[in-house]
């Protein structure tokens, strides 16, 4: 839960500053924010390293939010799975009321390819295997010719 106050405080800060720096005057090497460090020296910010960090920090949750262990890190515990069966959509609601929608796909074929069937088996049975194929392609008619009893 550290872990995740510190996320939501940093996001909270980062809109915040970014409120600011759309009203700063100046170039973007100017400083428009100074922030204190864990050792209380102070860390002074331009509008160009605030949109590097903001960059920075929306990139890492895109991608920390594309596992689940990275959603439960951003926004808490799975609370509850919806699956809309009409919609063809899984919806997962986590802890701070965060949605995600994942929708349906469609499975992968699991029928072994020729190449796979082939792999690592003896070559006369390979050689059999086609015959019974090209069996099977082959149609046989057969007539029967049934006659009374006498």
């Amino acid at each position: 839960m550290k872990k995740l106050a510190t996320s939501l405080i940093l996001c909270a800060a980062a809109f915040a500053l970014s409120a600011t720096m759309a009203f700063a005057e100046g170039s973007a090497e100017t400083p428009i924010v100074t922030t204190l460090l864990a050792d209380g020296s102070t860390n002074t910010w331009t509008q160009a390293d605030l949109i590097a960090a903001l960059q920075l920090m929306n990139r890492k949750y895109h991608r920390d939010v594309e596992t689940p262990d990275g959603r439960k890190s951003w926004h808490g515990a799975l609370v509850a799975q919806i699956v809309d069966t009409n919609a063809l959509v899984k919806i997962e609601r986590y802890a701070d009321g965060t949605e995600f929608a994942f929708p349906f796909t469609t499975p992968k074929s699991t029928a072994p390819t020729p190449a796979s069937k082939s792999a690592n088996v003896p070559t006369r049975l390979v050689a059999a295997r086609a015959r019974r194929a090209a069996e099977r392609e082959t149609t046989n008619i057969v007539t029967v010719v049934v006659t009374p009893d006498k």
